[in-house]
């Protein structure tokens, strides 16, 4: 008998059948379903703990160069170059770079100089205390993904930064806040908050229309620039002048709507913008009363 034809019982070689392998490839769905929420999950909140943690370095810098200056606030305006401003707009920036760069790595690195040595004879006031460019941007700001050379790419241009610093603490138009001191509520008034200004870059101050009085509960707070909601789409981070930083989430649907908008005029009266300045907006009233200046210090 010839060896070469001879098996044992139950030995022949098979391969997988087709119901088998529909099988397979099901279960390996299933599992993919019920685990891409939860990575989606993982990676919002991994974003936010980035985004507080840039906050943090960003109002301890700013205390600590109240501390150092006579208790005087840095500049939280961004322009122009010759005020000491916790950083510089990109368009005043002077550095020099390779002009073989991409747009978008320019845009990034001006804005990171802005932040640490806008010009060689200026260096960024906050940089000593904080020296680390990437506070500055937020990694789940969307407008990071869009594109300089073609603003039409996802409906609105690239930026880098993702923080603007409220006009009450000494920001770009009077009245305003210069001292430390003369918050008499730090742990309820807020520095930076996570801006959404679609243009691009969050050039000059955060501004509030107006923030209310305490003697109407805020109700008469209204938004003039355009909060974020980068994290899950109704959620922004702040710093405080005491140093801690928190998330809040919006509320208002026409907040959240103005928020996440891309349309680049929303800050110049949109139908965005209009629709959250309606009377009695939960959101508004909220900030309103975090926002500092000389009559809500």
């Amino acid at each position: 008998m010839n060896s070469k034809n001879v098996r044992l019982s139950g030995a022949y070689d098979r391969g997988f059948t087709l119901i088998e392998l529909l099988v397979v490839i099901a279960i390996i769905a299933i599992l993919a379903a019920l685990l891409l929420p939860a990575l989606s999950q993982a990676k919002q909140k991994a974003q936010g703990m980035a985004c507080l943690t840039n906050q943090k370095q960003l109002a301890t810098a700013w205390v600590m160069y109240a501390d150092d200056n006579n208790d005087l606030m840095v500049g939280l305006n961004t322009y122009p170059l010759s005020q000491i401003n916790w950083r510089t707009s990109t368009s005043c920036v002077q550095v020099v770079m390779p002009a073989n760069w991409p747009p978008e790595q320019k845009v990034t690195y001006k804005a990171q100089m802005g932040y640490s040595q806008p010009s060689p004879a200026i260096v960024g006031p906050l940089f000593k205390y904080a020296p680390n460019t990437a506070i500055i941007h937020c990694p789940a700001d969307p407008f990071f993904q869009l594109s300089v050379a073609d603003p039409s790419k996802l409906n609105g241009p690239f930026r880098y930064d993702s923080y603007s610093g409220v006009n009450g603490l000494n920001g770009e138009s009077k009245p305003y806040l210069t001292r430390r001191t003369q918050v008499m509520h730090p742990t309820d008034r807020i520095i930076w908050v996570e801006g959404a200004d679609a243009r691009g870059e969050n050039v000059g101050s955060w501004l509030m229309k107006t923030n209310g009085s305490a003697a109407d509960g805020y109700a008469g707070a209204v938004f003039d620039d355009s909060p974020a909601a980068f994290h899950g789409g109704t959620t922004a981070s702040f710093s405080f002048c005491d140093g801690h930083v928190a998330m809040h989430r919006w509320l208002d649907s026409t907040t959240i709507a103005f928020a996440t908008s891309a349309n680049q005029n929303k800050d110049s009266g949109s139908t965005e913008k209009n629709n959250a300045q309606h009377p009695g907006n939960v959101d508004a009233i909220w900030v309103g009363s975090q926002y500092p200046n000389t009559d809500n210090p």
